[in-house]
């Protein structure tokens, strides 16, 4: 939005969600018919004229020049405009969906107590004739806040705005249910706007963002600590669809695009900065959608995926553009005749990220492949390094965007321990000796992480080539004569090293512990690598539900089976969920999952017991 030009911002502000496009569209035809009539009228006063002239000749001539055959028709065509941009003012500038006036019957009481300054008994009086359950203890946490340094901060516009605002705040947050806690999130929010503020001026003078605030504040702590971390996601509730369906991805693709664009190749920081103030609005309104039911749990983690991939993505293409400008483009022999053709890169997602299963803190698991052959070869610079020189920095380079700490925070968390050798291993594989290590060297436990994995960024050739591998891997290289108990094994030592319930508590770990979620999911990987060779289709999709649901599908397990396992799954999914948004450990009494639990161990027993 950084451009004089008014038509130019306009569909900016619109394609932000920051005004309707409705609007939008209405302000721009208005403003080319208000800028050609005062045209019109300078150009008859000869001088900086802006008024209409009253007698009928010169009214006349003026609705010729505009194309109009009289001036009443012209005159009824200013007022639909006019019309048009009062309606729009008083729609953005002030309370959209409530008049303030509305509100004051019910504030009146705390107005004056807060103004006044009041403290202890007779602040938690006029809170408790509000409808306040717990006056003393709501009427103590404003008491604290009074005395804290944002109020001291303030010049005295800024204290105006507050005073103004608290009230109106405290009317709202007594109609909800658990009223103290919804008060402690707003004022968290509130300190954390300090200075600024403009943004109480905009809670003041816009009924609907008031309003979803606190409706957001009663929903948990999760996205109230997201407006106080960051004060610039209030404007995401400016939005009349906030909480509705998040962005689709080609949205978010293009408002990504649309948000680096005026960055220059050499503002690394600055580029990561907005990647993550990209993130941070998109996680919230998927989160918005979540916690207002709007959209399933499975979808949820669908979204989240999606805005993790297009972050992959950028981070790659920025790390692409920053080394190529430095050392080259990497070259290799063509395939298909003599010449040499750039070197392709993609990045592969492991665990939830190529599962589909994100969640809101989620790190990811990356591994890096190219399409060099084999041969050393050097970059095309004038001054040329050879070619794994440099995919090592740019795999150094990829991840540090993606992890880095910039003034908006980190993105991700990023575990490259997935890749061939382990933590010994190269930061970037050539997707043939990738191939090679899972066919000769990869152990049992590698290939259960490659049915969640998936090529998430990166050259679509590239990635075509890498499920062509991992099927054909997955289809060929299995150890099939000890599966059973190494995948037995493997989860018992699980279950011993990573449970986090306590021993005789009467605890559940929804995750670890006999019956959860990782039982479901080592039974999904042992039927999907058991029938792999016979049974192409179990191994094509990398998320544990469909893997189930295929090997129901080609008659491998009972259907009766898989819906136990995918009813329990889902349930355990929701739970864990959830439980992370209120940042608890993900276990719960092992009463409440008795009777899921039971029948997932037992299911567990007969597959892969003794």
């Amino acid at each position: 939005m950084q451009t004089p030009s008014l038509l130019a911002v306009l569909p900016q502000l619109a394609g932000g969600k920051l005004l309707p496009g409705r609007v939008a569209q209405e302000l721009e035809a208005a403003y080319g018919f208000l800028r050609r009539l005062e045209n019109r009228l300078q150009m008859l006063a000869d001088a900086q004229a802006h008024t209409i002239p009253s007698d009928a000749l010169t009214r006349e001539r003026i609705a010729l020049t505009m194309g109009y055959g009289d001036w009443e028709a012209c005159a009824a065509e200013l007022e639909l405009h006019r019309a048009c941009v009062t309606r729009a003012f008083q729609e953005v500038l002030f309370a959209r969906n409530e008049a303030v006036a509305t509100e004051m019957p019910g504030v009146n009481g705390i107005v004056e107590a807060w103004v006044r300054g009041a403290e202890g008994e007779q602040l938690a009086s006029a809170l408790e004739a509000r409808g306040y359950v717990d006056s003393v203890q709501a009427a103590a946490l404003l008491t604290e806040f009074r005395g804290g340094g944002t109020l001291r901060r303030l010049d005295a516009p800024g204290r105006a705005r507050l005073d103004m605002l608290v009230p109106r705040l405290l009317a709202a947050i007594a109609d909800q249910s658990a009223q103290v806690d919804v008060l402690r999130r707003i004022l968290r929010v509130l300190e954390a706007i300090g200075s600024r503020s403009a943004y109480f001026a905009l809670l003041n003078e816009n009924a609907q963002v008031r309003r979803k605030l606190v409706e957001l504040a009663a929903r948990g702590e999760f996205l109230a600590a997201q407006i106080a971390s960051h004060p610039l996601l209030l404007d995401e509730l400016l939005d009349e669809s906030a909480g509705a369906r998040p962005t689709p991805r080609d949205e978010l693709e293009a408002e990504v695009s649309a948000r680096l664009a005026h960055l220059a190749e050499d503002e690394p920081e600055r580029q990561v900065e907005v990647l993550r103030q990209f993130q941070r609005a998109a996680i919230f309104r998927v989160a918005m959608a979540d916690l207002t039911g709007a959209i399933p749990l499975m979808r949820v983690s669908d979204y989240l995926t999606d805005i993790a991939e297009i972050i992959i993505e950028q981070a790659m293409r920025l790390a692409w553009a920053q080394m190529t400008a430095q050392f080259g483009v990497p070259q290799t022999h063509r395939r298909d005749g003599p010449g040499h053709r750039a070197v392709n890169i993609c990045a592969v997602g492991y665990g939830k990220l190529g599962g589909n299963e994100l969640g809101y803190a989620s790190d990811l698991d990356l591994v890096f492949l190219h399409d060099a052959a084999p041969e050393a070869a050097e970059t095309n610079a004038a001054k040329p390094v050879d070619n794994q020189v440099f995919f090592i920095r740019f795999a150094q380079r990829a991840l540090h965007l993606l992890t880095m700490h910039s003034a908006a925070g980190r993105l991700y968390e990023v575990d490259v321990r997935l890749r061939p050798s382990g933590k010994g291993g190269m930061l970037i594989t050539r997707v043939g000796a990738f191939a090679e290590y899972q066919e000769k060297e990869a152990w049992t436990w590698e290939h259960q992480a490659l049915l969640h994995a998936r090529a998430v960024a990166g050259d679509a050739a590239l990635r075509a080539e890498f499920e062509r591998v991992r099927v054909d891997v997955l289809r060929r290289c299995v150890r099939r004569d000890t599966l059973r108990v190494e995948v037995r094994n493997m989860r018992e030592r699980m279950r011993k090293e990573l449970s986090r319930s306590r021993p005789g508590a009467g605890s559940f770990d929804i995750k670890q512990d006999a019956g959860g979620t990782a039982d479901i999911e080592f039974l999904a990987q042992y039927w999907a690598l058991l029938h792999a060779s016979t049974h192409p289709p179990v191994v094509m999709f990398a998320d544990t539900i469909r893997q189930l649901e295929s090997v129901a599908s080609a008659d491998l397990v009972p259907q009766a089976t898989v819906d136990v396992l995918t009813h329990a799954y889902r349930k355990y999914r929701e739970r864990a969920h959830h439980l992370s948004l209120e940042k608890a450990e993900t276990v719960v009494p092992s009463a409440e999952f008795a009777e899921d639990r039971a029948a997932v161990t037992a299911i567990w027993n007969a597959t892969m017991g003794d």
